[in-house]
């Protein structure tokens, strides 16, 4: 979260307003209780793709960011999004959210494989609670639709109509490439003749290579 957001005028007179403090700098946690924070969504499907690209947010307006305007989407089911955590080391990890009231047309759409593969970013956007602007618009999540699960129960006493998105990260490619990067014929083609690598695969040729 950028720094002047600690610092940020509106979000010291709310806070300030609602507590009956006089605080002249937020902490983390004091923003996260504010309610001013909100989800917002990119979907690029592949080229070709019969999905249109999408831009949404779980606020109960409109939110515009870095130029794109985020329509209001309250059909997301905000507990089942993931905790962010800021790390320093790459994390190859999946992420999934649900998405309630699925209109048919967008149920088809998933079911086909029309998403398959789209681009999705997940932003952290914190708002004015003064005017409704954007203060910060932090990219907390980037990666590719996975696959989709549909649930649909129309019985009167307990009606569902959910679907969960399973997103894998931009590093999903890792868990595939990880093996070949210490190839012999990688290693060749930059340094031809040197045989160091022709061993490591040997030595290494039954392993089970991860990357955290």
């Amino acid at each position: 979260m950028n720094e002047n957001v600690f610092t940020n005028a509106a979000l010291l007179e709310f806070y300030n307003l609602k507590r009956g403090t006089n605080k002249t700098r937020l902490t983390m946690s004091d923003v996260l209780s504010m309610g001013v924070i909100v989800r917002c969504v990119d979907i690029y499907p592949v080229p070709g793709s019969p999905a249109p690209q999408s831009h949404l947010t779980d606020a109960f307006t409109d939110v515009i960011a870095n130029g794109i305007t985020y329509t209001s989407f309250p059909d997301f089911i905000n507990n089942s999004f993931p905790t962010f955590n800021e790390q320093k080391d790459i994390q190859n990890e999946s992420i999934s959210f649900k998405i309630s009231n699925v209109q048919p047309s967008f149920r088809v759409l998933a079911t086909s494989g029309a998403f398959r593969k789209a681009k999705v970013n997940i932003y952290l956007t914190v708002m004015s609670p003064a005017d409704n602007t954007v203060i910060d618009h932090d990219m907390m999540f980037s990666g590719y639709i996975d696959y989709f699960e549909c649930t649909a129960n129309n019985q009167e006493q307990s009606i569902t109509n959910e679907i969960s998105v399973n997103i894998n990260s931009i590093w999903n490619k890792l868990d595939v490439q990880m093996r070949t990067l210490a190839a012999n014929s990688v290693h060749q083609s930059m340094h031809p003749g040197d045989e160091f690598f022709s061993l490591l695969g040997i030595i290494h040729s039954q392993q089970y290579w991860a990357f955290k």
